[in-house]
């Protein structure tokens, strides 16, 4: 009775997998975040989503996507100014998403199964593939969420970013959440020099510092503007958005116990 219309595709943006995912990972020893796996609180993503300007002509892809919370999310704003006909569209070629952990993509695969998407265009590999890149790039997509994974070995979070605006059309919207070294400090100076060589940084918005709790991670929100070189006499928004107006609860972790968020999204 509960868990069924969290669930349902029209009316929900809550990644109900994902969530089940996260209660199970507890048991096995670790929250996940030794895999560089954590769960993008539902909040976000639906905040993430507004500030792409997710509608229901928009193509969405989110490379490093997990259960699918983000796909999850932009299909139900998708789906509420949508006609019978348009929804048919968005599920056919609206939503794309690669990932590479076998559990993750048959949460991902579910996710969309449990919401009548039957013909889902997931993919399941390296999102830097060649193959997967170069199909992606054919699709016209315009709008990327992403939540990549943090401290890999191989590939900073930065260069998911990078990968993920070279997929998008020229003028495309990504909107990414990052670890804030991302932002500041010299760590990935370099990166960040050569994504503006080529993006536009628009807006960096910086997180409660507990929102991925219970990892430590203190977390921004990034807006690029795809293949339009930075110009720095262009003024880029900075936003403090350090109070949600959740708080930690034993047992349930970090929730809107107190009903203040729709206040704060509503003044924000």
């Amino acid at each position: 009775m509960k868990i069924k219309p969290m669930m349902d595709y029209a009316d929900s943006t809550v990644d109900a997998l994902g969530v089940f995912y996260h209660e199970f990972i507890k048991y096995s020893g670790g929250d996940g975040s030794g895999l560089g796996i954590v769960l993008t609180p539902q909040h976000l993503t639906e905040f993430m989503c507004d500030l792409a300007g997710v509608n229901k002509n928009s193509r969405v892809v989110d490379i490093c996507c997990g259960s699918g919370s983000f796909l999850v999310t932009a299909m139900s704003k998708m789906f509420k100014e949508a006609n019978p006909q348009e929804v048919g569209n968005i599920r056919k070629d609206g939503l794309y998403g690669v990932e590479f952990d076998d559990g993750l993509y048959t949460l991902a695969i579910a996710n969309m199964i449990i919401r009548k998407d039957g013909k889902s265009n997931i993919y399941k590999g390296d999102c830097f593939n060649s193959d997967i890149t170069k199909e992606l790039k054919e699709k016209n997509i315009n709008i990327g969420l992403i939540n990549p994974p943090y401290s890999q070995k191989d590939v900073v979070e930065l260069e998911f970013v990078e990968h993920l605006l070279e997929i998008l059309t020229v003028g495309g919207t990504g909107v990414v959440v990052v670890p804030m070294s991302c932002a500041i400090g010299t760590k990935f100076k370099d990166v960040r020099e050569r994504l503006m060589r080529k993006n536009t940084l628009k807006a960096v918005f910086s997180m409660p510092d507990d929102i991925f709790y219970p990892t430590g991670t203190n977390v921004c929100v990034m807006v690029w503007e795809a293949h339009t070189p930075h110009d720095s006499r262009q003024e880029t928004f900075f936003g403090y958005c350090k109070d949600d107006g959740f708080v930690k609860r034993k047992k349930l972790g970090r929730i809107d116990a107190l009903g203040k968020w729709e206040e704060i999204e509503k003044n924000g």
